[in-house]
C-alpha cells in the first residue's frame, strides 16, 4: 500500500470514529424518541466499527 493511500485511509477511519463519537453523544444525550435513539445508535455503532475496520487495514499494510 501506498504512503497516501495509506494516510487517507487513516484519515478516513478518523473522520468516521470521529462522526460515529458525535452520533453517539447526541443520542446519549437527547432521548426524546426511541425510533431516532435506536437508529441513531446503530449509525454510531457502524461509523465506529468501519473507522477501525480502515485503520486496522492500514495497521496491517504497516506490518508487511
Amino acid at each position: 500500500m501506498s504512503r497516501e493511500r495509506s494516510i487517507g485511509f487513516w484519515v478516513i477511519g478518523a473522520v468516521c470514529i470521529l462522526f460515529g463519537a458525535m452520533f453517539a453523544g447526541s443520542t446519549a444525550a437527547a432521548w426524546s424518541n426511541s425510533t431516532s435513539s435506536i437508529i441513531g445508535t446503530a449509525l454510531a455503532f457502524f461509523l465506529i466499527l468501519i473507522g477501525g475496520m480502515f485503520w486496522i487495514t492500514v495497521a496491517i499494510a504497516h506490518l508487511e
